[in-house]
């Protein structure tokens, strides 16, 4: 078990492609750290220059206690899954997980000890003699999971394993790696660009844009508090509504107000808004804070009338999609709540779970 530790590092391609930008990060020793974003974010470079797979343009990475920059992937002390499990499709299963072990001179007997623990904690004893081609996506995925804990690394380094499955599977897999963590008490590196999978099984989420890291944090304080617009929009099924507007101060009250929207603020924000009174700012409420039983019983609660375009019934929950002249936004309300297309409907705002972003700089304000 190790700390793996990110100082500085760039990744430049010919043509001055920056793939990452200078990016800082302190993975701690038996954290389970999901890189998600985007495809094109930098994500998976950055794990490949962890692995040693890409080669780091400049800063260093740290494994343990090793500066790894000039290290061979071999020697690195880590372990890849691959998106696309990487198995020799002429070897049983058997032989896949315990190529890696022979090729580093294990003893048999060692061998053959790592191997079948290996499949119990994983559930594929029935499956050693079999070779790839008869096995399920879920099953390889498995195998390859497999072939990294018998070499029992410092760290695990998993690149979109799980993006090759059906819906069904992947909820399963997302269930047993979480296990997989809590039973190894090894550091996991996880990419992936499925924000579920990232709240779900990180215990630090890494969101990154354009080679940037835009916030790192546990999956609450990234979705309660996200840092900027775009972890707001990007972290969230469904997204957080954003409404384009102007801070204005009438009389003693701050309001955000638009051509279809007018909102009240709390009197608790006007410290941190009175800068940016006039200026151009995004109010931000995430869909099941529109219309929920919190907001509708506070009668202080603003409220926002819309027009209902889509209903979408969920089986507990219901989305709602919902149109006010140029603003499109969507609300999750409760599926015992009868609506229809084509209803005129008002949602109170819970306002306490609202945010102000600034525009110029993106960032959140409140």
């Amino acid at each position: 078990m190790a700390e793996v530790v990110l100082k500085s590092v760039t990744k430049i391609y010919p043509g001055n492609v920056k793939a990452v930008d200078s990016i800082d990060l302190h993975i701690k020793d038996r954290e389970f750290c999901v890189l998600v974003g985007p495809s094109g974010c930098g994500k998976s470079t950055t794990l490949r220059m962890i692995a040693g797979l890409e080669e780091i343009s400049s800063g260093t990475v740290s494994i343990g206690t090793r500066i790894v920059n000039d290290v061979p992937p071999k020697d690195r002390d880590i372990a890849m899954v691959f998106q696309n499990y990487a198995l020799y499709p002429h070897m049983t299963v058997y032989d896949n997980m315990a190529f890696g072990l022979k090729l580093r001179k294990f003893k048999k007997s060692d061998i053959d000890a790592r191997v079948q623990d290996a499949a119990e904690i994983l559930g594929i004893q029935e499956f050693l003699a079999r070779r790839p081609k008869a096995l399920s996506g879920g099953q390889r995925q498995r195998v390859a999971v497999g072939r990294a804990i018998v070499r029992k690394p410092e760290a695990f380094l998993f690149d979109e394993p799980l993006s090759n499955l059906d819906a069904k599977m992947r909820v399963q897999m997302r269930a047993e790696i979480s296990k997989l963590h809590t039973r190894l008490e090894t550091t996991m590196i996880y990419v992936t660009h499925d924000q579920v999978e990232a709240m779900t099984m990180a215990d630090r989420i890494v969101i990154m844009k354009d080679g940037v890291i835009q916030q790192c944090d546990d999956p609450l304080t990234v979705y309660d508090k996200p840092a900027n617009i775009f972890v707001a929009g990007f972290i969230g099924t469904p997204p957080m509504n954003c409404f384009h507007g102007t801070l204005l101060k009438t009389e003693e009250l701050l309001v955000f107000k638009n051509d279809n929207v007018s909102v009240p603020l709390l009197d608790d924000w006007k410290e941190r808004l009175e800068p940016f009174i006039d200026k151009s700012i995004v109010f931000g409420i995430r869909p099941e804070d529109l219309g929920s039983e919190e907001a509708e019983r506070n009668e202080t609660s603003p409220k926002i009338a819309a027009k209902v375009e889509v209903v979408e019934p969920m089986g507990s929950e219901t989305y709602l999609y919902l149109a006010i002249g140029d603003n499109s936004f969507i609300a999750r309300i409760d599926s015992h709540r009868k609506v229809h297309v084509g209803d005129e409907i008002q949602l109170a705002i819970a306002m306490a779970k609202a945010h102000i972003f600034d525009v110029e700089s993106e960032n959140l304000l409140v």
